[in-house]
Parts: C-alpha cells; structure tokens; sequence
C-alpha cells in the first residue's frame, strides 16, 4: 500500500449542501469539521459552497464560532463580498460555455465544468492557462439525480483521453458513491467507479486510446480492479492524480468505507 497517501490524499472534495444530501449549513460545517478531525482526514479537501447559499453558509459558520475552514466556491468565480477573515477561500467552480475563460485570483483554483458535448476547445484552453501558471483545470459531471446525468463510458473515456493529451487534469463530480463500477439497486442507473476513473486516466496519460480506456471503465470485478490499484508505483500514483485532481463527493464517508473494505486504504484509531 505504498502508493496509497499520494493516490488518495485530498482526493474527496465535502458537497454535502449539494444533491443529492442537500444538507443544512450547519450541518455540513459540523460534519466537515468532524472529517477533518478523523484518521481520514488527509483525504478530505475543501468545503464546497454554492454561491447561491454563501449568505446561509455565513450565517451558520458565525454560529459554529467562526472556525477556520478551507472553502471553494461553486456556482461563481466571482469573490463574495462577505469573507471572514478564518475562511481560506482555496478556489472556484463554475460552469464555463465558451473561452475566454473566467479569470480569478492568482491564489485560487478554477475548476471549469464542461456542460457541452465538444469539450476539446475548452480543455485546450485549460491547458494554455496552466502553462501561463494558472490554477485552472477541467470539471466533468459523471452523475447526477437522473439516468441522463451519467455519462456513457465511451463519453467518459473520451473526455480523459482529450484532457491527458492537452494536459488539462480534471475535477470529478457527482455520481461516484462507489469505488468500482456498479448498478444502483434502488435507482438502477449505471455508476462510474472512482477506481476505474483513475485507470483510465492513467492509461490515457500513457497514450492508451479512448476504446481502451473505455474498457476499464466497464470493468466491475471489485479484485480486478483492486489488484489493478494495488500494483501501482509511486510515480504511477503520481501520474494519476496530475489527471485525476478530485472529486466532489456529498457524503465523503462512502468512498473512505469503499477504500478501507477493499483493503486500498487502512486507518489507525484516532
């Protein structure tokens, strides 16, 4: 499991306030709080906060005694007027149609979500920026609360294939409760797996086309694609998460649980 803290460390971006939890702000800063005080705390990145709620999330991180928080933005690259001084505001996520893309502070990420089906233009134009120095990359949705949210895994695979050839890494988001590609019993849609996602991208990044990447992507046998994980080298591990940045994920419990059943991930009682 040597390659296990630098394949998973920061990897679980906390939506809690987004579907399908919807949390409270009091509930999610709570929560977060809990996370980033437990054994697994080195897998949890920032809070997310939708913009629209910015005003809801002040409110309830006053309440909470205005503990320090590493927050990112979603819905806005704009920076909020109200920021308390115990809020690190680490980045941005906003869907972006079309370049120029969105400008921020130096000192914060842009994650630009790609809602088209042509994503080359903006991948290459995330690329460009990165090469000037920018903090920017790629967001594709791989779920949501309907069928059509999931994308096929000839889209997925396509998507990572353009992003390692630019060299435009990507934020996940939604859909990616399992590490493993599976059916939802209680929903039936079909589920990317996390595990699988990172195969991809690491194929990709060694020049595998988009029909071979999609292959992995389809793979369900959790051994399979344990021992596949399990045998990567450090400098692997490094490779996939220059691709593979985060996802964003509304209950970051689930794929620590996945990890840990899968024997990927141990953790020592806190």
């Amino acid at each position: 499991m040597s390659t296990t803290p630098g394949l998973f460390g920061g990897l679980l971006d906390d939506a809690a306030m987004f579907p399908p939890g919807n949390a409270p702000a009091s509930v999610a800063i709570t929560e977060h709080l809990q996370h980033k005080r437990s054994p697994y705390a080195g897998l949890v990145g920032p809070l997310l906060v939708s913009a629209q709620r910015w005003e809801e999330f002040l409110d309830a991180h006053a309440a909470a005694g205005s503990p320090p928080l590493a927050v990112t933005v979603v819905g806005s690259s704009r920076e909020p007027q109200h920021l308390p001084a115990a809020l690190d505001l680490v980045g941005f996520e906003v869907p972006v149609t079309g370049t120029p893309l969105p400008v921020v502070a130096a000192s914060r990420r842009l994650a630009c979500e790609m809602p088209g089906q042509d994503r080359s233009e903006l991948l290459a134009a995330v690329a460009e920026q990165r090469a000037k120095g920018r903090d920017v990359i790629g967001k594709f949705r791989t779920g949501g609360t309907i069928a059509d949210a999931f994308p096929s895994v000839d889209t997925a695979a396509e998507v990572l294939v353009i992003s390692a050839t630019v060299r435009a890494p990507l934020k996940f988001t939604a859909g990616l409760h399992s590490a493993v590609r599976c059916t939802d019993p209680s929903t039936g849609f079909e589920h990317h797996g996390f595990l699988n996602l990172m195969h991809g991208s690491l194929l990709a990044r060694q020049g595998a086309d988009a029909g071979t990447v999609a292959d992995v992507l389809t793979v369900r046998n959790e051994d399979a694609v344990t021992n596949e994980v399990d045998s990567w080298s450090t400098a692997e591990a490094a490779v996939v998460r220059e691709e593979f940045v985060s996802f964003g994920c509304c209950g970051v419990e689930d794929p620590v649980h996945e990890l840990v059943r899968l024997g990927l991930l141990e953790m020592e009682a806190s």
